[in-house]
């Protein structure tokens, strides 16, 4: 029977100290964050106080974000993204961190929204290119790349997802699955077949799950407070128990305000579902 930590992503809870955030963080009763230092802290990774981070989070820390555009189209972004991931990677270890993670970005440069060419051959080339960068500098600190999809990126379902693990196939590659990232106007009733394809394609490389919850709003999916919306939470949890995902749960661009409601809600699920 699957049993999970809940965290959240630091920077959705505010941008404050260490020391102040990680008591931020507790007092709405999770377990862990996932922390992005710029966002987090206003610094970037090699300017933070490694031991005040240590210090005030302990273990608690899930997972680093070090996202960044793999394919855009001016290439030096794409070497400073490279460069500042292997910064995260090298603070992960020093902070017994096992993931840093990143999404696999567009060709629209920024924002990174879809053009037809992000599904591409050449840009799924590309992001193996990277991708095999990162996993290489991870193994030398001992730490995990984590890859996230997303609909408007190259990485655009669980099944492209699954390709990318496989050519990769490295032990120091994982994934997140964040459902509400692999959705569109045309697929977004069909949220639960996508979830169970991606635990069926990954189940073995899951290791982080972003929650979300969305309403339709003017023909777009418009993200909500968790329980607020169209997402079938009871049919996620009931898959997640099925296929025995060991994961950490995060809660990714929740407002603060819904924080606390949000906790409650997914708490009654688990209760219910006994997970």
């Amino acid at each position: 029977m699957a049993t999970f930590k809940i965290g959240v992503r630091a920077h959705d809870v505010g941008k404050l100290a260490p020391s102040e955030l990680s008591k931020a963080v507790a007092s709405f009763g999770f377990d862990g964050v996932q922390l992005v230092f710029p966002k987090a802290f206003g610094l970037a990774v090699d300017a933070v106080n490694i031991q005040d981070t240590k210090l005030a989070f302990e273990d608690s820390i899930m997972l680093i974000g070090a996202y960044f555009n793999m394919i855009h189209p001016n290439h030096e972004e794409v070497l400073k993204g490279i460069e500042n991931f292997k910064k995260n990677l090298k603070a992960a270890k020093l902070l017994k961190v096992k993931y840093v993670a990143t999404e696999t970005g567009s060709l629209m440069g920024n924002p990174w929204g879809y053009v037809k060419e992000n599904h591409s051959q050449d840009s799924f080339n590309k992001v193996v290119d990277v991708t095999n960068k990162l996993v290489e500098t991870a193994k030398i600190y001992g730490v995990n790349v984590l890859i996230e999809g997303a609909w408007n990126h190259t990485i655009y379902s669980p099944k492209r997802l699954k390709e990318l693990v496989d050519v990769i196939n490295d032990p120091n590659l994982f994934v997140i699955i964040d459902l509400y990232n692999f959705l569109n106007i045309d697929n977004h009733l069909e949220h639960i077949e996508i979830f169970e394809t991606a635990l069926k394609l990954l189940k073995d490389k899951i290791r982080i799950i972003h929650l979300k919850d969305y309403i339709v709003e003017d023909n777009l999916l418009k993200q909500v407070g968790l329980g607020q919306g169209l997402m079938q939470y009871e049919k996620v949890f009931k898959l997640l128990n099925q296929y025995e995902i060991q994961a950490d749960l995060v809660f990714e661009g929740v407002h603060k305000h819904d924080l606390e409601s949000s906790m409650n809600f997914i708490k009654k699920i688990i209760k219910k579902e006994g997970v």
